[in-house]
């Protein structure tokens, strides 16, 4: 089985590297506090390009839906 992850990156994601680098935890924003303890959710989609690219169309939201003015 073939498993697609999309997700941002960001410091926190790699909070042991950045603390080996810096010497210190990465900054982590606000909004991500008990990340770890919130529900996990997934979708399975059959192994084929075009139901991964349908999927994300239809679920994705606009620039403007994502920051109202």
């Amino acid at each position: 089985m073939a498993l697609i992850c999309i997700e941002t990156a960001l410091p926190t994601k790699f909070a042991a590297t950045i603390r080996e680098a810096l010497k210190r935890d990465p900054d982590r924003p606000k909004e991500y506090a008990g990340l770890e303890s919130r529900p996990q959710r997934f979708v399975k989609l059959p192994a084929d390009v075009d139901a991964v690219k349908n999927y994300i169309a239809e679920h994705a939201i606009s620039d403007a839906e994502a920051h109202p003015a």
